[in-house]
Parts: C-alpha cells; structure tokens; sequence
C-alpha cells in the first residue's frame, strides 16, 4: 500500500439509507502542495502493477485519487454501491476511459468541480465525454451562479457544502433546480438540526458526520435503552464470572443463535463454534462480549444501519492499529471503536453513558478524553475518518498502516453484514 489514504463519505438519501459513498484520497500535509519524488513527474504517466495505466492528470489532487483508484479499485471500497467522485473538467477529460475500466458506468457518479471557475466550452465537453461514456455527471460547488445555471439543470447531481451555503441559500437554490432534473447534495452536515433543515429545503441526498453525533432528544429515552445499559454494564464488568457471562447469553436463544453464526462465518470459520461455552472458551471472555456488544447495538431501532458499520470500522481499525503499535491489547482496542458511537446511537452524551458502565479506566479515558494509548488509537482512527490528514501527520502514524486497516476494517464490516442478513 503507498503512502496515501483513501476513505469513503456515505451518502444518505431522506430516509437515511446509504444512496453511495463519495471517494476522497490525501496523503500528510495534502493542504500544502504535494512534493515531486525525484524523477517522477506529477503530471507523467504511472503504472502500477495489475492495475489500469493512469492518464496524464493536471493536479495533485486528482493524481492521489486516480492512484489510490487504480491500486485499490472501486469494488473494495464501495461494494455494490455507488461510487461519486470530483474531478475537475480538464480531469474528467483524460480520465474518462480510465474510469471506466475501473467499474461499469452506472456504478459510477461524476461530480465536475466549478472551482477553480471552468472555462465553459471546457466544463461543456467535459460532461458531454462522461455522458457519451454511460456515467451520471453532476456539478460541484454550483451556489446559483447564472453564467452555470444552464449546466445545472441538465445534470443529474449537483453537490454543494453547507459549510459554504446558508439554509436559506439552499432553499433558494432547490427551487432553481426544480426547472430542470438534477436531484440535489447537501455535503459537510455535522449536526441533526442543519440536517432536519436541509430536508426542509427539498435536499435529496445528504453528507457529512452529523450521523455519528446524538440527535437532541425530542423524547424520554426508551425502557429498552434503560435495559440495554444493564445487560452492557454486565458484559463490561472485569468482575463478571465466566458462568454468568456464559447463562447471561444463553438465556436469549435469538442472541446465542445471532452470535455463533456470527462468529462461524465472519471471524472464525475454520473451527466451527457451536456453543457459548465453546466460544467463551476458545475466544475469550473480552472478545465474546464484544461481539455480543455488537448484536445488542444492532437491535437498537430507528437508526440508520450505516451507524453499526461505522462502529465495526473504527472497532476493527483500531484494533490492528493498536496489535500494530503494541503498546495496548486489541480487544480492548476493538471494543473502544466499538462503544464510541453508543452516544450517536442512544441519542445520550457519552459521559453519562459510560457512567452506568463498569469500564475499565483506559476506556473510559479513551473514549470520554482520547487519553492513553487506547485514546491516542481512537483519536487516529477517527481523524482517518474525517479525513483529517494533517491530524494524522501529527500522530506520526504510517499511511500504509492507516490505509490497510482501514481497507480491511471495511472487508469486515461487509462480511458482518452478510452473516447478520443470513
């Protein structure tokens, strides 16, 4: 893996279902401008091995996600879902038969980027040369402007931030568009309440973290949630015995059911697993109650399931980041990724959660501070996420190593998946 980071941005349609993933790639300091290996041209041609020979590209910025594409490749990162990528006209001109070797046409959604401000005879033909490949084409960073009005209503996506735009901006712009057929993107949402007003103003698909936030109560936290924490603080608690952790499972046949499918065929096929005991015994008591962590959190309702694979991703990549460093145990380091979106999924600020649990203190440090070790882990892991790479830098922790668990952490979230709809 080279030294590059690549990550996904899921894109939520109204009923917070995931509609597609947009591809972001950087690398250390990717603000400042990229430095040239020796003998090797930014603008030049390379070839990786295996993989399609990429195009002259006029940026940096598109060479980073061209590479990262091309030694990757789309499948890995999205599955069967929709790619988006940004390139800008003169990117989307040499790059068009270079995506399309990469994935048929349909699973792949272009956004030409208006900034810089385009030339319009070459923002024309670039949509014309991915319309006439079989892409979908969108327009990145149209706010209205008049001189672009006549491309917006012709493409099918158009994307704009809400970092850059006013609520009201956005209102005004949805009944633009209603002329012609582009559906529209609201990207960068970080909290509910400017996602409940995007949704207002007729926004069809919708990006950014607001997901991984707790959405402010609109009622009294459920008999269930209540539940959930106690049958959790058991599980978390150092001093529960193996025999009650072993009938605390065994009571809920769906639960042991749930688990040793679950077990048999994400992590541990090889040797078949076939009772709590077996799995307690040959897995260990932290790791069963991580897993069992994981199928009560799924059983939580009125959440969007993108949520349960974000908590399996930061769980999975913390804990090879941490088996990586060496410095903390990997158990400990998945179960950190994993509870660090009970807040978003209980609607409840983490603190008082994590007070009705028995954790241990580097936990709980970890997940409340990003203190210790584990912290340090959970802090990486979650500036990965948001494509933070300057944060990264700073943490000094290898791009190969961040990108590859990341990779891998999203296999296994996929692999989940399958064995939960089995």
């Amino acid at each position: 893996m080279r030294d590059l980071f690549v990550r996904r941005q899921p894109i939520f349609t109204r009923r917070l279902e995931v509609w597609g993933y947009e591809i972001v790639a950087g690398r250390f300091g990717f603000a400042e401008p990229v430095v040239s290996s020796p003998g090797r041209p930014q603008t030049g041609r390379l070839t990786l091995p295996g993989s399609p020979v990429l195009p002259p590209v006029p940026s940096d910025e598109a060479r980073l996600l061209l590479e990262a594409l091309a030694e990757i490749g789309l499948p890995t990162l999205v599955g069967e879902s929709l790619a988006v990528v940004r390139l800008a006209p003169t990117t989307a001109l040499t790059a068009r038969d270079f995506l399309a070797s990469l994935a048929p046409p349909d699973r792949l959604v272009a956004l030409v980027t208006l900034d810089p401000v385009p030339d319009h005879e070459l923002l024309a033909k670039a949509l014309d040369a991915l319309r006439e490949a079989g892409f979908r084409v969108g327009l990145a960073g149209f706010q209205g402007q008049p001189e672009f009005l006549p491309f917006a209503r012709t493409v099918d996506l158009v994307a704009v931030s809400c970092q850059e735009i006013s609520p009201e901006g956005l209102a005004d712009l949805a009944n633009v568009l209603r002329a012609g057929r582009a559906q529209l993107l609201a990207t960068d949402i970080d909290t509910y309440e400017l996602y409940d007003r995007c949704r207002e103003c007729r926004v069809t698909f919708f990006s950014g973290p607001f997901l991984s936030v707790p959405r402010p109560a609109r009622w009294t936290r459920a008999p269930s949630n209540r539940a959930l924490l106690l049958l959790l603080a058991r599980l978390q608690d150092p001093e529960v015995e193996f025999s009650e952790l072993e009938a605390l499972i065994s009571l809920d046949v769906g639960l042991t059911y749930r688990l040793l499918r679950l077990v048999n065929s994400v992590w541990y096929g090889r040797r078949r697993i076939e009772s709590v005991r077996q799995a307690l015994l040959l897995l260990g008591t932290r790791l069963v109650s991580a897993w069992v962590t994981l199928l009560l959190m799924a059983d939580i309702p009125d959440k969007p399931h993108e949520l349960l694979t974000t908590a399996v991703i930061r769980a999975r990549m913390a804990e090879l980041v941490t088996a990586a460093r060496g410095r903390a145990s990997r158990e400990a380091a998945f179960l950190t990724g994993l509870l660090s979106v009970l807040d978003a999924l209980l609607d409840q600020p983490m603190e008082e959660l994590l007070a009705a649990l028995p954790l241990a203190d580097e936990l709980r440090a970890a997940l409340l501070h990003h203190q210790g070790e584990l912290g340090a882990v959970l802090d990486a892991v979650l500036a990965y996420e948001r494509g933070d790479w300057e944060r990264l830098a700073v943490l000094g922790l290898r791009p190969s190593l961040l990108t590859s668990a990341y990779l891998d952490a999203i296999a296994l979230a996929r692999e989940i998946d399958l064995a939960m709809a089995a």
